[in-house]
């Protein structure tokens, strides 16, 4: 029999068929739900745990529940508040991956005795040098390599990924045959711990947030109108910014200490150069990489200097990118798509007006 494999387990399809491969494999597995933010969360319900232990059942494993409620709290939903209060855009599902499930998880995993942790992530992980690296799945529509891309660099070598190298068609396919007791779900891109009323609703009531209203600017400082909290806007967000003119207005920049949102046509959107502070690096100090700034983006190609001074990567992209967003991932790969970094953007250094 092969190793002891710990699979994280949702109640939903891609967990639960990651599980039944395991097992078909030869592996040891064992299934764990995981306790976070249950009272408003999207996932990790009770419900959702029911349906994990019924797959569990039907495929002939243990299942077990960890509860990580306030380890979640504390590093991940305070984090959300936190960077949201301070004018920048949160990535919550990659610090969650990063300190949670790749982290204390892992970490629980071992004390169980299991060699690997798996999950129905969409990833793959290759070596290079016999060391491991996360690299896009298969299913490229799908890869959540760049969620995934702020895991620590030493762990990887004891997780697998059993659904990197298919296809989300194949996966219904593998659970249909299986007969897995799957109920139906809506796959949801929303934070998982947000509740039906939103996230300035949820940071009202756990985080006494007071939304005040400010001025919007143009580029020149012209005063153009008010908003009512800054906290409602995004770098390159056109929506509900209602200022009247005769071309769309976009938001270029958020100054939360002046209360103020910046506003500009689209092309003033684009940034060529960006500083990113690194939680992992495994490149060169300068070199020319690819870099995405967002989940649905395509990695642009860039010249990136790591300034080791200022702990900060510096990025000139060969061609301007739309709304590079302060507090959201960036994910760096070489030209195999191998991840070699990641951290979060921190600056916008200069406008493209043309």
């Amino acid at each position: 029999m092969k190793a002891k494999v710990v699979v994280g387990m949702s109640g939903g399809i891609d967990s639960s068929v990651a599980a039944y491969l395991l097992k078909k494999q030869g592996y040891q597995v064992i299934g764990v739900s995981l306790k976070l933010f249950p009272e408003v969360s999207k996932c990790c319900r009770l419900e959702d745990i029911e349906d994990a232990r019924r797959v569990t059942e039907s495929i002939g494993i243990p299942h077990f529940v960890f509860d990580y409620t306030e380890e979640f709290k504390k590093a991940v939903v305070d984090y959300f508040a936190r960077e949201y209060m301070n004018g920048r855009t949160p990535n919550p599902c990659a610090l969650c991956n990063r300190e949670i499930k790749f982290g204390l998880f892992l970490k629980k995993a071992k004390e169980l005795g299991a060699t690997y942790l798996a999950t129905g992530h969409y990833a793959r992980i290759s070596y290079k040098n016999d060391e491991p690296f996360l690299t896009p799945a298969r299913d490229t529509k799908k890869s959540q390599e760049y969620f995934l891309s702020l895991i620590e660099p030493t762990n990887l070598k004891s997780i697998i990924f059993p659904l990197g190298n298919f296809k989300k068609e194949e996966v219904r396919e593998i659970a249909k045959q299986a007969k897995l007791p799957l109920r139906p779900k809506k796959e949801s891109q929303d934070v998982c711990f947000v509740g039906e009323d939103g996230y300035l609703e949820f940071l009202r009531k756990n985080y006494n947030l007071k939304v005040e209203r400010g001025i919007i600017v143009d580029l020149e400082r012209n005063h153009l109108g008010y908003h009512d909290g800054f906290i409602k806007y995004t770098i390159g967000q056109r929506k509900g910014i209602g200022i009247p003119s005769s071309s769309p207005l976009y938001v270029i920049k958020i100054e939360p200490e002046k209360n103020l949102i910046v506003v500009g046509e689209r092309n003033s959107a684009f940034f060529r150069n960006i500083t990113v502070k690194p939680l992992i690096w495994r490149g060169k100090s300068s070199g020319e990489y690819l870099v995405k700034i967002r989940y649905n983006h395509k990695p642009a190609p860039a010249r990136v200097f790591f300034n080791s001074e200022e702990k900060e990567i510096e990025v000139e992209f060969y061609h301007p990118q739309f709304a590079p967003t302060p507090g959201q991932v960036a994910a760096f790969y070489n030209m195999d798509l191998l991840v070699i970094g990641a951290g979060f953007i921190d600056s916008l250094k200069s406008k493209i007006n043309s």
